[in-house]
């Protein structure tokens, strides 16, 4: 006994060719109703390029339809977008799928897609009619590349929108290829400086206090002039005492590691020193109102003084072991005596 018809229930075999192969290379439109016009579409478009996935799509729709046409009130039919992939091709798709349920007004749809780009498409067609199933076809010896290929459209297309994401992905390549091309093979250790400094700042989540930095600068330029010039100063006390604590450095490292390091301390600490003295004196005159500002702007900076003598004599004894360890008790007295004058000024001025 022959199996009878659903007539309650209609489904749409619904094939989506999302930037327009069908329209590009072979001028047919879309919509394309109907199981001859759809046939008619594909054998055009394997004429014209055989190598597109997109006429294998239309015959899977064809054949998905013949099946499930022997039991369901169905239709095939097969809608295009635009070559601009995105916000074009998208609403065309919705205006034609528009048309196509006019004429057939579908229950449910049966969606035959040849990849993740025409499945973009879903929200579009699940806001109008349900999805009933999604029949993808696998072109075999394209599968892993054209997935592949999607995958990576889509992070580079994500990259591209995100900020946080542009940096990483096109920023640090790009200085990467920048110093390349300035200093040759010299570069890659600016270039491993550079990644090794990302990954501090990542691995001990400093962003908001690199952040923090930026924004006072910016603030500062706008809004507090005698602040943002101090601030350039301590940045040019900084990049000095980075310099010569790079240059002592090398010299030293023949000697020893430890020496080097002593060495890089020792020619840079009061540097270091002037840099906090002079982004401190800057912010604190064009931020604080109280009535207390003038001792803390003196007992910091004094404070600051006494530890960098502490450490400056400390390094000198690591790279000259013949000077007397007198010398290092002597800067800590000498140290405590400055500690001492700066809560002095903070407590009783």
């Amino acid at each position: 006994m022959p199996e009878q018809k659903s007539t309650k229930e209609k489904i749409l075999i619904l094939s989506i060719d999302r930037d327009n192969d069908i329209g590009e290379k072979t001028g047919i439109k879309g919509p394309i109703v109907g199981k001859d016009n759809v046939l008619k579409a594909a054998n055009a478009l394997g004429l014209v390029d055989p190598e597109d996935t997109d006429f294998n799509t239309l015959f899977q729709a064809v054949k998905v339809f013949n099946e499930m046409s022997k039991t369901y009130n169905t239709e095939v039919a097969a809608i295009t977008g635009d070559k601009n992939v995105g916000l074009e091709s998208d609403k065309k798709i919705s205006e034609q799928l528009n048309r196509v349920l006019k004429k057939f007004p579908a229950d449910y749809v049966v969606l035959v897609t040849d990849g993740a780009e025409d499945e973009h498409t879903i929200p579009i067609i699940q806001s109008k009619v349900p999805i009933l199933s999604v029949n993808r076809l696998v072109v075999r010896q394209a599968e892993e590349l054209e997935s592949s290929y999607y995958k990576i459209k889509d992070f580079i297309e994500e990259s591209l929108e995100n900020p946080k994401y542009s940096r990483l992905v096109f920023g640090l390549p790009a200085i990467s290829m920048l110093l390349y091309g300035l200093f040759g093979s010299e570069g890659w250790r600016a270039i491993l400086g550079i990644l090794g400094v990302y990954l501090l700042i990542k691995g001990f989540k400093l962003e908001k206090y690199i952040l923090s930095v930026v924004n006072e600068l910016r603030t500062s330029f706008t809004r507090r002039r005698f602040a943002f010039f101090t601030y350039i100063v301590a940045i040019g006390f900084a990049l000095l005492g980075t310099f010569n604590g790079y240059t002592n450095m090398m010299d030293w490292m023949k000697v020893g590691f430890f020496e080097g390091i002593a060495a890089f301390i020792n020619a840079s600490v009061y540097n270091y020193f002037l840099a906090g003295t002079s982004a401190w004196i800057g912010r604190s005159i064009s931020v604080s109102k109280q009535k207390r500002k003038g001792r803390t702007i003196v007992s910091v900076p004094l404070f600051g003084l006494a530890i960098s003598l502490v450490i400056f004599t400390s390094s000198e004894i690591i790279l000259r072991p013949d000077i007397s360890i007198i010398n290092f008790i002597f800067s800590i007295i000498i140290g405590f005596a400055i500690l001492f004058v700066a809560l002095l000024i903070e407590w009783k001025i």
